[in-house]
């Protein structure tokens, strides 16, 4: 019994110097041959490695490699597809005699992984290419069953991707990893870090099954991946049968997109907007594009809902979609507006930046609640956005403004060095108050009525495409006013000067009209104009109101901000279609500038054309005046007629009260200038010094 006990203790002794000692025994670097060539077979590649090698069995079976090199595919640049400086490898012996294979250590220390697509789609991971019938049927028949992973990790690795096609590339370095795999049919769970082209990333993802992917079964991936500030989650049911596809809920939260799109691989341009972008829906796509569906996106102040398709097969990415939104605002998009403590602000000669319109191509159909456009305000509205490669196109079938409906189309072209502008809009029943307010910065003109406008520019400042606009419109207000000034009042008391002209009187007269509280109610107010160079041309301009019928044209130099504009206003003493009273007719200039505009008697008009129209007058009804005829009470009073009629010395009624004609005069200097000019042309002296002057007749 002894002599058995010893035998055992003996072998089990002599097993443990077998353990023990055999790995040293055994030549490892002989196999080496053998191991690349297998290796090379397995792979369909070249596969070499260094001379170091070690294999050990106690405490735990151990294999260790260096220089470890995996070939590139012919027709790619580069050594290698991959390199590991050394791969130590824990394999446990007992479950390889059921064909499992059950590692319970595999740690890659700097390993360097070269991906490429080519031009024409070929890729160099793609290792089932170049595989042989040999090589497949031993792979097939001699697949483990079972793999299980213990502690696999890669330390400092490195991987590189380069899409020839696409002209992109991505970076990842400082690779640490740990993987975990229980067993083929469970969860892989990676988590780890690196740095993502030059930004600290994070990675948590979990894979089920790995069985399933190798047999192009469907599969499933969580990832949770954040690269510098953005961060992604996704729940994605995978299948790759027919090549890769993906779909289910994903997120994407980028505060700072400029910096997320330059990891992605794409620069946006240097320009306003195009700050922040989030994204959560139900997506379906593949390595090339992806379509987001029940979306719900944040893009920089901008809230939409809907379905929306990005693809980045191309040079440039393109978003396409259908989108609901409760605010458009395009306000961080457009050149700020200048302000000026004087009222309206000069033109801005600060150059306008469109370069975003060339970060991406687009094409959406937009609803929404509101547009901000600046200054401007838009109601529930629809756009229809195309851009094609930095020209936007926005067709705008439904537009609402302030309380009215039309339609309209822009289109901003940033293809070439500088920037070119056109479109139309046509739009009906506007409240022309608020919008005045907020076009041209005062609340002057009330009204509803209906604009239309067709222009086109070219600048790459506000200053520049105002020297530039070409274009045409027109408006036709009801039932308004015009705020600040009562033309009506006015021309009514210009035609009280029937006894001459009175400069004192006429300037105390225009200062009346004028003010906060003085408006000119109108029925209708309407013209036509066309734009050249930045020059408004308005030929007609009419307006008919209680009292009041006015018609006129004049010029608006946008370019320079300056108004010039000749009307000519015929007042009345009784509302239209009643009998007796009288009309008055006199004309009034309005000009300025935007900031400051001025309205008053046209006096030019008055020594132009109302001395023209009236001398026959004068003269014709002189006699008949002067044997003491009167005027019906109804006939239209001329207020040049009775002007030049005391210039020229007419017969005036005798007073009890004259002036003092060495009494300081009021009168303004034009109102001054015709008279003195009329004066000198009809031969009328001015008055000597009260006693030296003898009163004459009037020359004939």
């Amino acid at each position: 019994m002894n002599r058995i006990l010893f035998f055992l203790i003996a072998l089990i002794a002599l097993a443990l110097a077998i353990l023990l000692f055999l790995p040293g025994l055994v030549p490892v670097a002989a196999f080496k041959g053998r191991i690349e060539t297998q290796a090379s077979n397995a792979l369909g590649r070249e596969v070499t490695i260094g001379d170091d090698l070690s294999f050990r069995i106690f405490p735990r079976t151990a294999f260790r490699v260096t220089d470890l090199v995996i070939a590139n595919a012919e027709g790619f640049s580069g050594d290698y597809l991959a390199s590991v400086e050394e791969a130590d490898i824990g394999v446990k012996l007992l479950p390889l005699l059921s064909d499992s294979v059950e590692i319970d250590r595999f740690v890659l220390t700097r390993p360097d992984i070269r991906l490429t697509r080519a031009q024409n789609g070929a890729v160099n991971w793609n290792l089932a290419q170049t595989e042989t019938a040999e090589t497949s049927e031993t792979q097939s028949g001699g697949a483990p069953r079972e793999l299980k992973l213990g502690d696999v990790r890669i330390v400092d690795g490195a991987a590189r991707y380069e899409d020839l096609a696409a002209g992109a590339s991505y970076v990842a370095d400082d690779i640490d990893m740990t993987v975990v795999l229980k067993s083929l049919s469970e969860p892989l769970e990676a988590k780890g870090s690196m740095q993502f082209q030059g930004a600290p990333a994070t990675v948590d993802m979990v894979l089920t099954s790995l069985r399933a992917i190798m047999d192009k079964e469907p599969g499933n991936l969580k990832l949770d991946l954040q690269v510098g500030d953005a961060e992604i989650g996704a729940d994605l049911a995978l299948a790759l049968k027919d090549g890769l596809r993906y779909s289910g809920p994903a997120s994407l939260s980028a505060p700072d997109l400029p910096a997320f799109a330059a990891l992605a691989g794409t620069q946006l341009a240097d320009a306003p907007g195009f700050d922040k972008l989030s994204v959560k829906g139900d997506v379906d796509g593949n390595d090339t594009s992806v379509r987001l569906e029940n979306a719900s996106i944040n893009f920089d102040e901008i809230a939409a809902q809907g379905a929306v398709t990005l693809n980045w097969a191309g040079a440039r990415p393109k978003a396409s979609g259908v989108l609901s939104t409760d605010k458009l605002d395009l306000r961080p998009y457009m050149p700020p507006p200048a302000t000026s403590a004087d009222g309206f602000p000069a033109w801005s000669d600060a150059k306008m930046d469109f370069a975003s319109l060339n970060n991406i191509d687009a094409d959406f159909d937009i609803s929404t609640d509101a547009v901000y456009v600046n200054d401007l305000e838009f109601g529930e509205s629809r756009i229809k956005l195309l851009v094609d490669s930095g020209r936007l196109t926005a067709e705008i079938p439904e537009l609402s403004m302030y309380g009215g409906q039309g339609s309209g189309r822009v289109v901003v072209n940033a293809r070439g060095a500088t920037p070119s502008f056109a479109g139309n809009f046509d739009v009906g029943a506007v409240q022309a108050q608020p919008l005045t307010h907020d076009l041209m910065k005062h609340d002057n003109l009330l009204g509803l009525g209906s604009f239309k406008l067709n222009f086109a520019a070219t600048g790459a400042s506000q200053a520049a495409i105002m020297r530039t606009i070409d274009g045409s419109g027109g408006f036709d207000l009801a039932d308004g006013a015009l705020k600040g000034v009562n033309i009506a009042g006015l021309v009514r008391a210009a035609g009280e000067f029937t006894e001459g002209f009175n400069p004192a009187a006429l300037q105390r007269a225009v200062a009346e009209a004028r003010g906060p509280q003085q408006q000119t109610d109108f029925s209708e107010f309407l013209s036509d104009f066309s734009i050249t160079n930045g020059l408004v041309t308005a030929p007609t301009i009419t307006l008919n109101g209680p009292y009041l019928s006015m018609s006129g044209q004049g010029t608006i130099n946008l370019a320079e901000q300056k108004i010039d504009l000749r009307l000519l206003p015929k007042g009345t003493t009784v509302l239209e279609g009643q009998e007796g009273g009288r009309t008055v007719t006199i004309p009034v200039r309005v000009g300025g500038t935007f900031a400051q505009p001025t309205i008053g008697i046209d006096a030019e008009s008055l020594a132009r054309t109302g001395l023209q129209r009236t001398l026959g007058n004068v003269f014709s009804n002189k006699n008949e005046k002067e044997d003491g005829e009167e005027g019906a009470e109804d006939e239209e009073v001329d207020p040049a007629r009775a002007i030049i009629e005391g210039i020229i010395g007419g017969q005036k009624k005798e007073t009890g009260d004259q002036p003092d004609e060495t009494q300081e005069s009021t009168a303004t200097p034009e109102e001054t200038l015709i008279n003195e000019g009329l004066n000198a042309l009809f031969g009328k002296k001015k008055a000597a010094p009260k006693e030296e002057t003898k009163e004459e007749e009037p020359q004939q």
